[in-house]
């Protein structure tokens, strides 16, 4: 089980996915947080305003590597990190606890994979300059940022719960949410230089584009039998439509918001 550093960190880096992950229990809630934990700190590397992008690509191909090895150490991880270990944040500097420490010994390896690939595919991306000049090129980054999570977190419900969902599905719940996520940071995104919105869109684009996933998403949860699967997801699709809402009407979207709406659902025991 994971302690109390663990849950300070999910609560300091993620607005989205904190109380979800709480909805986990046991096992599953280890490997989930793990997971989500080792993707913030590849994207800590993705997203920094003061590296240039050659150590960018260097950090996430080098990441990549150490994840495709048999085993790494913490001494790996601050070699790989070298001169750029005190600029980077501390989530990243402990990425060999969540994606060697953490996780279930037995299941780490699915998340190695995942996780190797997500970091190539954000070396491409920074390599070409985040450039989306269209909706394909949308579809591409969310697929490789999350819809290939999404898919990650089905093989874990099988595993942990025996649940079979519709892939397809999982692709369409991750890029609901990553859209819902990329128009709620644009202002902040715009400000280091970045921008994945495709040549054109304004936000209400990047909102409908959300909601075209949001009926395969919706399908996608409703699949799953009650119980903590089915909370996570609901609760994570809820605030993606909180989110939605708050960007197209104004309307409250801070923690206590989230809070009231991880009050629906049952805390476990």
């Amino acid at each position: 089980m994971f302690d109390t550093h663990v849950i300070d960190t999910l609560k300091h880096t993620s607005r989205t996915f904190f109380l979800p992950i709480m909805r986990l229990d046991g096992e599953l809630r280890d490997t989930v947080a793990a997971y989500y934990l080792a993707n913030r700190a590849l994207d800590e590397i993705e997203d920094h305003p003061g590296l240039p992008p050659d150590a960018k690509v260097a950090l996430l191909r080098g990441a990549s590597r150490l994840l495709q090895q048999e085993s790494f150490t913490r001494q790996d991880v601050d070699a790989l990190l070298g001169h750029h270990h005190d600029q980077l944040d501390v989530v990243t500097r402990q990425f060999h606890d969540w994606a060697v420490a953490l996780p279930p010994h037995d299941v780490a390896p699915r998340l190695w994979d995942s996780l190797a690939a997500l970091a190539d595919r954000m070396a491409d991306w920074v390599q070409a300059g985040f450039r989306i000049d269209d909706e394909a090129d949308l579809d591409r980054y969310t697929f490789a940022v999350a819809g290939s999570i999404g898919l990650t977190l089905s093989d874990l419900w099988t595993r942990h719960a025996g649940v079979v969902t519709s892939m397809a599905g999982a692709v369409a719940f991750g890029r609901a949410v990553q859209a819902a996520n990329i128009a709620w940071n644009h202002e902040e995104d715009l400000a280091r230089g970045v921008d994945f919105f495709p040549a054109g869109w304004s936000a209400d684009d990047m909102c409908r584009y959300a909601e075209k996933h949001l009926p395969a998403a919706s399908a996608y949860t409703a699949s799953l039998p009650a119980g903590p699967i089915r909370d996570f997801c609901s609760l994570t699709l809820d605030i993606c439509h909180t989110t939605l809402s708050a960007l197209q009407h104004g309307t409250p979207l801070d923690r206590a918001t989230i809070t009231g709406l991880a009050a629906r659902y049952a805390v476990p025991e």
